[in-house]
């Protein structure tokens, strides 16, 4: 047998959790399977491949698209050039069982590691493939101790719902691993030290922590460059990758769709007004579909401080940097790139002050996903919090567009208030009167400490930083340091 050959990537950073929790079932010394999913792109195969390079792989991958039996007679193709017996070809395989049959014959001793790529694909989005990997795992291949099962999917519904929570798996999988995007420092450390602080924020704010979006930004001599060429030129990676992205985790759903294009046209949403936009009543379907949305990590539910996960202040949004990009700055000129009127000069499809007013909205976002992060950078990460926006039933009907950025309430009877700027340039004087109104917004059952921060990209200019009105300004040094 040949196992499928990995080179090594030298270059391959961060993921060190994850790498030591496949490396210990390796090393167990006994028969393992570990169930990876995460967003397409985000280098779950990188991961697997590099952490295990040094065993033997068989790796087979699911077809987009293609009915059962299609999957199973390409994966007894991979076993035939695996195994170098091409009468395999011609088998004629009836269920998975036997798939996984012929399979164990060739790894029935030695240093295995048998990886299943793309999961939903091969098994059609229904329950067979896991039912009877079951049969086979208990029958075949746990008898080897030497050898792991890999089950990887880019469809995070599918993959939880249907095989981490599967009874044919049951107690049977020993490692589960979501694998997120790249912190920020992890982008910084994949872009390269070259780039400007500033730079690589602006990157992270656009298209996320997603390793193979960022390779994209790093082809010319500056990431503005390189955005403008992959998203507004003809064919460009950023302009053809949104239809991908559904068809990976969703399996083409037009609803799931819809709900992204109608967040899309806004800040945010309440439940309702989604129900309203859908013309769906209210119940487990919905649930459900939202469900699947959030842990793909297309969008985000956000409850206001001082609220309960079933309040009617719940609000929406798409969490997923490039998918807010795509549709505020792609989509609107989806023809004009078709036609390739931007492929002389790209940086001509974006208008630089709406982007940059985009970016603050992310930036807030931003602020709002790593508030552990914040809580560190000011030194109170051990005390108990509750975060989040600060916004309530009076509030919305007075401004709709008012909230607090983000408010931390401490079991230390301190509110940390913050206010987040994203500006080009230091923040003015201006900021201390904004603060002032929200402030007076400000509705507690009890007296607390106001604790006041200011969240910004390049500080404040020296008359804020005179009067000595915020308790801590931070800048993107904090955020990198």
């Amino acid at each position: 047998m040949e196992s499928f050959q990995v080179i090594e990537n030298k270059d391959f950073i961060g993921r060190s959790f994850e790498r030591e929790k496949l490396h210990a079932l390796g090393e167990a010394g006994s028969p393992g399977i570990a169930v990876l999913y995460g967003r397409r792109r985000v280098g779950k195969t990188e991961l697997l491949e590099q952490t295990f390079r040094a065993r033997n792989i068989l790796k087979f991958e699911g077809l987009e698209g293609k009915p059962e039996r299609a999957q199973m007679l390409s994966v007894m193709q991979d076993l035939a050039s695996y195994a170098a017996q091409p009468l395999l070809k011609e088998v004629d395989v009836q269920c998975w069982k036997d798939v996984f049959s012929h399979i164990y014959s060739h790894v029935q001793h030695g240093v295995w590691t048998i990886y299943f790529e793309e999961v939903q694909w091969l098994a059609e989005y229904h329950d067979n493939f896991i039912s009877e990997l079951k049969f086979a795992w208990d029958n075949y291949f746990r008898r080897n101790n030497k050898l792991l099962l890999i089950l990887c999917g880019s469809s995070p519904s599918f993959m939880i719902n249907h095989v981490m929570h599967s009874k044919s798996l049951y107690n049977r999988s020993q490692h589960e691993i979501h694998l997120e995007e790249f912190t920020l420092s992890e982008a910084r450390q994949y872009l390269g030290s070259n780039y400007a602080k500033r730079d690589v924020m602006d990157a992270y704010l656009t298209v996320g922590g997603i390793p193979v979006y960022l390779e994209q930004l790093k082809q010319d001599s500056s990431i503005w460059l390189s955005l403008c060429k992959n998203a507004f030129t003809k064919d460009a990676f950023f302009s053809k990758e949104y239809q991908r992205i559904f068809i990976s985790s969703m399996g083409d759903d037009p609803v799931y769709r819809q709900v992204i294009e109608f967040l899309s046209k806004r800040h945010h949403a309440t439940r309702n007004e989604i129900l309203a936009h859908l013309k769906m009543p209210s119940g487990g379907r919905f649930s459900a579909l939202m469900h699947d949305l959030e842990m793909c990590g297309f969008i985000r539910k956000y409850v206001p401080v001082f609220s309960g996960e079933s309040s009617k202040l719940v609000r929406y949004c798409i969490e997923d940097a490039y998918l807010r990009f795509y549709y505020n700055f792609i989509k609107p000129i989806a023809g004009e790139i078709t036609r390739g009127k931007y492929n002389k000069i790209p940086v001509t499809a974006i208008n630089q002050s709406a982007y940059q007013k985009w970016l603050g909205f992310a930036f807030e976002r931003f602020c709002r996903r790593y508030t552990d992060v914040i809580a560190d950078i000011l030194k109170f990460s051990a005390v108990q919090y509750q975060s989040g926006a600060y916004y309530n039933r009076s509030t919305s009907q007075q401004d709709s567009g008012f909230q607090i950025d983000l408010l931390y309430d401490r079991a230390d009877n301190v509110l940390t208030v913050c206010e987040i700027k994203y500006l080009t340039g230091k923040v003015p004087k201006k900021v201390i009167n904004d603060f002032e109104m929200k402030l007076a917004h400000l509705k507690t059952k009890k007296e607390k400490t106001i604790h006041k921060v200011l969240i910004t990209a390049e500080g404040a200019e020296q008359s804020v930083i005179e009067q000595g009105y915020f308790d801590r300004i931070l800048t993107l040094d904090d955020f990198f340091s």
